[in-house]
């Protein structure tokens, strides 16, 4: 089957006011494209990929790199990446397989509320026999639950961060408040600390706060705020990757750092989760905005 008849399959099998599929931008990633009395959004089947969301009124809380190829097997800059089932560099590909993968489209529903719901799935038997499922809902705020099944006869450490590339206006005025008191491991000078209240950028980041609380991106220039809730989450991680970093990234602008941070629920690296043979994680993370 090709991409054309895919489309045209995916939109009589989920036939809905509020649902329509066709590619996303130039590339040939099938999309499913939401338009409902809360928002706005997008999803490719390509890493079950959410790759907008804007709520009503809004603009889009995520970013997207205008460098971003679309072109498999080459992860989406931007957006939500799934990282699975390992978080980090190693091994390869970076950030596991999940956001490299075409999954497939379990079920689309509109609720009674007047939001949507999809839910993707994706089966693996390497580097183990997992089954994970993703299910978004687009309302007045955004919902990503990332769950997975061990299938296998071992147990698995899993890995994993809902890698969510949000959109600010200008990254030096952006501040990032909730995470005071926790233990933060920054993964750039390889030191712990106890985190500050409110941190602001100021160079390339890339920090680990071991905490599941919720974040607030106070953004005075889009002047708005973001929320970030996170269930089943020990972990949550701010990067962005400042001038040199940037200009080394494939898929990524120069100047693009400046319109953009990571916020991410996950459990990684210390806080991978220990999962039993037949075993069930679920990793969630909700964002929505109001005004500053």
């Amino acid at each position: 089957m090709n991409e054309q008849e895919l489309l045209l399959q995916l939109n009589e099998k989920f036939k809905q006011p509020s649902l329509t599929f066709g590619f996303w931008k130039d590339s040939r990633l099938p999309t499913a494209y939401i338009a409902n009395r809360f928002c706005r959004g997008a999803v490719t089947l390509y890493g079950a990929h959410v790759l907008s969301y804007i709520p009503d009124g809004q603009k889009d809380l995520l970013m997207v790199s205008e460098k971003s190829l679309f072109e498999p097997p080459i992860g989406i800059r931007g957006g939500i990446p799934v990282c699975w089932p390992w978080f980090g560099p190693d091994p390869a590909p970076p950030h596991g397989i999940a956001r490299i993968q075409f999954w497939e489209l379990k079920n689309a529903v509109s609720q009674p509320d007047g939001s949507d719901t999809l839910t993707f799935e994706l089966t693996v038997t390497d580097p183990h026999e997992l089954t994970v499922s993703l299910e978004v809902n687009f309302g007045a705020a955004l919902t990503v639950a990332v769950t997975t099944v061990n299938n296998g006869k071992t147990s698995y450490l899993l890995g994993e961060a809902i890698h969510t590339y949000f959109k600010v206006g200008e990254i030096e005025k952006t501040l990032i408040r909730g995470l005071g008191g926790a233990t933060l491991d920054n993964r750039l000078t390889k030191q712990s600390s106890i985190a500050p209240d409110v941190f602001g950028f100021q160079e390339e980041t890339d920090n680990i706060y071991h905490s599941d609380a919720t974040v607030m991106i106070e953004d005075p220039v889009l002047k708005r705020k973001i929320k970030v809730e996170k269930q089943f989450s020990r972990d949550t991680v701010v990067w962005n990757p400042w001038i040199a970093k940037s200009q080394k990234m494939e898929n990524f602008g120069d100047e693009e750092y400046h319109g953009m941070v990571c916020v991410e629920a996950a459990n990684c690296f210390g806080h991978r989760v220990d999962l039993a043979p037949g075993a069930k994680h679920t990793l969630i993370q909700k964002i929505s905005t109001s005004a500053l």
